[in-house]
């Protein structure tokens, strides 16, 4: 067996920032014995997660991404740190958490930061702003946060319901279908040819999908490491099942089943949120495979 990995996977440079703030912080907390505390997971990945955990960092708020009132009392957070995710937060939320006595420590990715300027900048402007995204997800709704209004859509057809008695502008989800995205803007220009056209999608989203992409040809199967409950990777995985080739989505090396071991050339990708251990473990998981046939 040949395992072959992605010319580009794991961290991007935006989630390797966010990970090295938070980890930061956890210990600089612990060596002063400070409350530390994430505004949801910093990245979408149980590792980086059990991590942050195991250096006393906690979520500060639950698996829904509501916070509970009584920690956002002023003063209830005094002398604590709070880090935001790198998925970036709405404004009245860090607003806040500073109120309530907090060290806000903001690693919202560059790339998201970026957008929310964007967003902010055009619904001051007077356009209503459309976040193309996916609904629930934590920077779509940071950057609709950041846009008084605006509307997140994550299809053309729930683009094709949308207001069009008003100027409008459009800014992405770093991580969304670039296909999708093309679709949503297309949609729109036809009702609203003025359209202001903010993009957002990042490179690095764009980079992981051309290296899965290339696989065509190349290989039997391909596995695609990282969180379950992460977008970029659920993206790369329906991509590569695209090419018409066995796809695995694992979250951790001991998802990849027996089966694999039939394959003689197995392409190994991973989301911008999968640290290297996992990616290793992985690609160990699957000539360890090989070697008990």
């Amino acid at each position: 067996m040949e395992v072959i990995r992605a010319e580009t996977l794991g961290f991007c440079p935006g989630v390797r920032r966010a990970v090295e703030l938070a980890e930061k912080a956890a210990i600089d907390a612990k060596t002063s014995a400070r409350k530390a505390w994430v505004l949801g997971d910093i990245v979408h990945n149980p590792r980086v997660t059990s991590r942050l955990a195991a250096l006393g960092m906690a979520r500060l708020d639950n698996e829904d991404g509501c916070i509970a009132p009584e920690r956002l009392v002023p003063g209830a957070l005094q002398g604590s740190m709070v880090v935001i995710r790198s998925h970036g937060a709405a404004p009245d939320i860090i607003k806040a958490i500073k109120a309530a006595g907090a060290e806000v420590i903001d690693a919202t990715c560059p790339k998201v930061a970026a957008n929310q300027k964007a967003a902010a900048a055009q619904a001051a402007a007077g356009r209503l702003v459309i976040v193309a995204g996916d609904k629930g997800h934590g920077e779509t709704l940071g950057v609709a946060g950041h846009a008084p209004g605006s509307i997140i859509v994550s299809s053309a057809n729930e683009a094709a319901s949308l207001p069009f008695d008003r100027p409008m502008a459009l800014v992405a989800q770093t991580t969304f279908s670039e296909d999708e995205y093309i679709a949503i803007r297309e949609l729109i220009v036809s009702r609203q040819p003025d359209l202001f056209d903010a993009g957002g999608i990042c490179s690095s989203s764009r980079k992981r999908r051309a290296a899965v992409l290339a696989f065509k040809g190349r290989v039997d199967a391909i596995v695609v490491v990282g969180g379950r409950n992460s977008a970029n990777t659920k993206r790369l995985a329906e991509l590569a099942a695209s090419l018409g080739v066995k796809t695995m989505h694992a979250e951790k090396a001991g998802d990849i089943d027996a089966s694999f071991s039939a394959y003689k050339n197995i392409g190994l990708s991973a989301g911008a949120s999968t640290p290297d251990e996992d990616i290793d473990e992985a690609e160990d998981r699957l000539l360890s495979l090989a070697n008990k046939k």
